[in-house]
């Protein structure tokens, strides 16, 4: 075993030196006023426990999406909704996951969303 192949313990001296020069990489979510880093899985739907609950909007299912990061990739996935989840006009595949890019817009019922 070499020393590259040593784990590092992230709260030792070496461990923190690499945390400190990480770059955190994450796209922002934007919708009427407010803008969401998108830095864990983001759930968008009609019950109040989603982070983003569409609330008022009767076209919005219960748990109607789901947007995650995996390593440094996006995706977003449509929950088995009712009326579907659209990526730049084009509908999602039910329990497909959908990479998205900075620029794609995705619908939601009424509710728009930008990734940036």
């Amino acid at each position: 075993m070499t020393a590259d192949d040593k784990t590092v313990y992230k709260r030792g001296d070496t461990g923190k030196k690499i945390s400190e020069k990480a770059e955190t990489r994450s796209a922002k979510l934007k919708f009427k006023d407010r803008s969401i880093d998108i830095n864990r899985k983001i759930y968008i739907g009609r019950d109040e426990s989603n982070d983003i609950p569409c609330k008022d909007d009767p076209l919005v299912s219960r748990k109607h999406a789901l947007i995650e990061k995996i390593s440094d990739i996006y995706y977003i996935s449509d929950l088995g909704s009712t009326n579907g989840t659209y990526v730049n006009n084009q509908p999602a595949p039910k329990g497909k996951k959908i990479k998205l890019r900075a620029g794609d817009t995705i619908r939601v019922g009424k509710l728009e969303l930008k990734i940036s």
